[in-house]
């Protein structure tokens, strides 16, 4: 039940601003813009992780963003294209029920208001972005559709 509830964290965020879910996948689209959009939760050791597939990062179309729904109510909103070298065929996994995907993990700074993006595989490399709420993260994804 708990995973649901993660999974499922601030849908109607999305849904209200006219983004429609690909099946029963973590992609949504509006227009011409394309979401991946998981939820994390905190884990027992205090981080955050989430996976992106490689057969969602194909439904994609050209403007797409990764926007993740962080509980319980904080949001980072990055390109693609931003975190391309998180999600490098190097650091790429396979796992048997998922295929091909790419283990990524949080770090949130709660003082500074960000959050630091890393692929698990090689931790080093960081993608720092705002953390952002609600109100903020609807403005944000208004503006990009």
């Amino acid at each position: 039940m708990e995973i649901n509830k993660t999974r499922d964290h601030n849908l109607n965020l999305l849904s209200e601003l006219g983004f429609v879910k690909f099946s029963n996948t973590t992609v949504f689209h509006k227009s011409s813009t394309s979401l991946i959009s998981p939820a994390v939760a905190e884990n027992k050791t205090g981080g955050y992780w989430f996976d992106i597939r490689q057969v969602n990062l194909e439904r994609l179309s050209e403007n797409s963003y990764l926007f993740v729904r962080i509980v319980p109510n904080m949001f980072v909103l990055a390109t693609i294209g931003e975190i391309s070298y998180l999600i490098s065929s190097e650091l790429m996994d396979n796992r048997p029920h998922s295929g091909d995907v790419w283990g990524l993990g949080i770090k949130i700074d709660h003082a500074k208001k960000t959050a630091d993006i890393f692929n698990k595989s090689s931790s080093e490399n960081k993608f720092r972005t705002e953390l952002l709420s609600i109100d903020e993260a609807k403005l944000k994804l208004a503006s990009i559709v």
